[in-house]
């Protein structure tokens, strides 16, 4: 039973520490990956956006206002149509109204960015903004994550059986030794069924030693008591 409880102590904190060593990866893991992919998708984003911004502003260069560049709407449903998370996207005049706009209305939680649209002359008269759905972001995130944390979960569970198991046969070694070297001091205590030999010879050297010791010991008070009587006889 004190050698289940010792077991039990021993092996809780290593399987709680790797629990949280693999836990606390799983999660920074996650969230590394989340933000790596957010900036690879605000890059690739903002080169869409640069794209149409260069098209459109050729018209503009040639004088034509924002409603009237007749490339506008072509390019933009283009856009949409090559990636499906786009969800919408609006060219807007210089008042901010909407000219020409394609896709479906904006998300809640949908990624916005925009551009300014100029001139040759430097002036903003209009702008670009691309709404960009996440919701093909957050699951690829979720699926990694939850592949994760089957691994995490795997990786936990044999460290548990390793550690129990590597618990087990060091407690069982400790058993042995402490059982031969008891065995070996006193004849009566139960046999072990494999002795330590190294730790009987130990036990049994020490005893000897101890045994020696004593001996010696009582001789010398022997001899102290001796010279104590004859000193008084005289």
């Amino acid at each position: 039973m004190a050698m289940s409880r010792l077991s039990v102590t021993i092996t809780a904190p290593i399987v709680l520490i790797s629990a949280l060593a693999i836990g606390l990866t799983v999660f920074l893991n996650v969230g590394k990956l989340d933000r790596t992919l957010g900036e690879l998708e605000d890059s690739r984003l903002r080169f869409t956006i640069n794209v149409l911004r260069q098209n459109l502003e050729t018209g503009l260069d040639l004088g034509l206002p924002v409603r009237g560049l007749g490339n506008a709407q072509a390019a933009i449903d283009f856009e949409t149509r090559q990636d499906p998370d786009i969800v919408a996207i609006v060219v807007k005049d210089e008042r901010g109204r909407p000219a020409f706009t394609t896709g479906r209305p904006a998300e809640r939680n949908s990624v916005t960015v925009s551009t300014p649209l100029s001139n040759n002359l430097g002036v903003t008269v209009g702008a670009i903004e691309l709404h960009y759905s996440r919701r093909g972001h957050d699951q690829f995130v979720a699926g990694i994550s939850r592949q994760l944390l089957l691994a995490g979960l795997v990786a936990t569970a044999l460290s548990t059986l390793l550690a129990v198991l590597g618990t087990r046969l060091w407690v069982r070694r400790i058993g042995r030794t402490l059982g031969s070297m008891e065995h070996a001091l006193d004849a009566s205590a139960p046999p072990v069924a494999r002795p330590d030999r190294h730790a009987a010879a130990l036990a049994e050297l020490a005893a000897h030693s101890a045994g020696q010791a004593l001996r010696e010991l009582e001789q010398a008070q022997h001899a102290i008591t001796s010279k104590d009587v004859a000193g008084e006889k005289l």
